[in-house]
């Protein structure tokens, strides 16, 4: 045993003290009295104050003397050493999405929580303790530091996400901190095992056995008339189960269904006869089990408005080709002697030539341009070698072998940045005007090689939603942990995300909107443009990782395979020592009742 306070020992000089009060009783005033016949009270009185008198048995002098004796054992911080007890602890908590199941009391996670205080509160006050929180990403919430209590109130406020867990990203962590103190022992309160090389793991199991079915998978097609939509349902438990679900559509019932699953196995549920302008599709599970979250889905299927695409050519096959395989995008071809106070278009396609006067109720994209007030055209150039840099417009393109046989020279303005250049000059840039979003190519598409590569679709359909935005990039549904770029209209003044929980968070200004990255609650997101004429809405959904967190009985199966195979260190419920306040500052608590009990009864 080892006392971490052992100066308050001198408290120990208290129970001579106490012994002292009881010994020496202060004398009654004397007193003229009627009669004699009290005169052997008196005498009796003055036996009873004299002082330094015997000792007589007192059941208030012990108990205070037991009370003295425990608060001083209680300050000096007694605590018993185990053997194998390291100076130094990571503890791991894992706050992914398993660890919400409720098979375990409340639920997995508040009991690896109570488990993780209760370890922290049985380690020696000299051990330097490192809290580790390991869900999408593994972050310290608490660097190496001696404070229990700092310790304690972290492990307090730590939830429960909708994430997976980054193993990987776990492991790197503890590694890291492995090497600033090498003798540190994990202690990992988990679901799920870790395998860290070389390290002294203590495992502490927070799953137990319970039942669980999710929807791993919702999807829809557009197939005729109406909408398709495709539910995968899991069972994840230990027997067959008839699985009731149901499917809504805009929050209305649309339809229910019962479907038999085998234990470890998924079936598909097809919805069809879904009209077409229905938006909001949610599938739900209608059967309790031990992980709420992942018993619903959502999915967006709202079509985006058509894009009305003026297209100003002499007659372009390749762009003309291009955009009318591109979704919702209308193509209107309009002749040069007719691009004049043209209006009414999401984005206009000069080839070739320019108005006097650019539209300005939409984007602007320009090919081959001829000499104009708008921007500088330097030169032309023969077979210009082209140099590759940074824009969202060259995304996703791998392939840059295209070439090119004559091209303008572009100086670019202020309002612009380059896109593809050369030694010579810029080749395209893009940027915004006068709140008008301007894309400008150098050269004649004719004059390229470009309609015959792959990055010809890819760089046409960058271009086009970077000037005509759909608000949310390429896709309309995402997971948890997710990050989202928004693609705003060149108009907005102010946009907004209004999370399932009705909060609402403020995106932009400033502007260019940067990533978001806070979605973690599942459900249906809506983003909210306001520009000078009103307000424009789109919706995403969110749904939690069930693929990968749901199988709650693969987690147990991990454990038990690997606590089987794990080196010798590798062990469940391994205390550091045992911390003694607690039990003596109860037990102090306890005496100082009784002594109050008998007091007041006289006793």
């Amino acid at each position: 045993m080892t006392f971490y306070s052992p100066l308050a020992f001198i408290g120990f000089t208290t129970v001579p003290l106490i012994i002292i009060l009881y010994l020496l009783k202060q004398k009654h005033e004397e007193h003229v009295v009627p009669s004699l016949q009290l005169w052997d009270e008196v005498l009796l009185d003055m036996k009873a104050n004299a002082p330094w008198q015997r000792l007589r048995r007192n059941i208030l002098m012990l108990l205070q003397l037991l009370a003295a004796i425990l608060l001083t054992l209680a300050l000096s911080r007694p605590f018993i050493n185990v053997s194998g007890v390291s100076e130094s602890v990571i503890v791991v908590i894992d706050t992914s999405l398993s660890m919400q199941a409720v098979d375990v009391n409340p639920s997995r996670l508040e009991y690896a929580k109570e488990q993780a205080i209760s370890y922290v509160d049985n380690l020696s006050p000299d051990t330097v303790i490192t809290l580790i929180n390991i869900s999408n990403d593994a972050v310290i919430e608490e660097s190496p530091i001696k404070d229990k209590n700092r310790i304690r109130e972290k492990i307090k406020g730590l939830n429960a996400t909708n994430f997976s867990s980054n193993t990987e990203a776990a492991v790197n962590l503890i590694q890291s901190v492995l090497r600033q103190f090498p003798e540190s022992l994990v202690a990992l309160f988990s679901d799920q095992v870790l395998n860290i090389p070389d390290a002294n793991v203590r495992f502490y199991k927070t799953m137990g056995k319970g039942e669980n079915y999710a929807v791993v998978l919702m999807s829809h097609t557009r197939t005729g008339g109406n909408i398709t939509v495709l539910s995968k349902i899991a069972n994840f438990s230990f027997q067959d189960s008839d699985i009731p679900v149901s499917l809504y559509v805009d929050g209305q019932v649309f339809d229910a269904k019962k479907v038999m699953v085998k234990s470890g196995e998924t079936a598909d549920i097809y919805w069809s006869g879904i009209p077409l302008e229905a938006v909001i599709l949610e599938c739900s599970i209608d059967e309790k089990d031990s992980l709420a979250v992942d018993n619903r889905a959502y999915n967006v299927a709202k079509r985006s408005k058509n894009k009305r695409v003026a297209l100003v050519s002499k007659g372009n096959t390749f762009i003309d080709k291009l955009l009318t395989l591109m979704d919702n995008t209308e193509v209107f071809k309009i002749q040069t002697q007719d691009m004049y106070n043209l209006k009414g278009y999401d984005l206009y396609i000069y080839d070739g030539s320019l108005p006097d006067e650019l539209p300005k109720d939409g984007s602007i994209m320009v090919f081959n341009p001829p000499v104009n007030k708008f921007f500088s055209v330097v030169d032309t150039i023969e077979h210009p070698k082209i140099e590759q840099l940074e824009h969202i417009i060259l995304d996703y393109i791998s392939d840059y072998s295209f070439s090119i046989g004559r091209s303008r020279i572009l100086e670019t303005p202020y309002w612009a940045e380059e896109v593809l250049k050369t030694d010579k000059g810029s080749l395209v840039f893009a940027g915004t005007r006068e709140n008008t979003r301007i894309l400008v190519f150098g050269f004649d598409v004719h004059n390229t090689d470009l309609p015959l590569k792959s990055a010809f679709p890819i760089l046409m359909t960058n271009s086009v939603e970077w000037l005509v935005p759909s608000g949310i990039s390429n896709n309309l549904n995402f997971y948890s942990g997710d990050n989202i770029d928004f693609n705003l209209n060149p108009g907005v003044q102010k946009a907004t995300v209004m999370t399932p929980d009705n909060i609402s968070i403020t995106i932009a200004p400033p502007f260019p909107a940067q990533m978001f990255d806070e979605i973690n609650a599942a459900g249906i997101y809506t983003l909210v443009q306001v520009l000078p004429d009103g307000e424009l809405k789109d919706y995403f959904s969110v749904n939690v990782p069930s693929g990968q967190e749901s199988n709650l009985n693969k987690l147990i199966d991990d454990y038990e395979q690997m606590n089987n195979q794990m080196h010798e260190n590798f062990k469940i419920n391994v205390e550091g020592g045992f911390n003694l306040q607690w039990i003596i500052l109860w037990t102090l608590l306890c005496v100082i009742v009784i002594e109050w009990w008998v007091y007041t009864n006289g006793i």
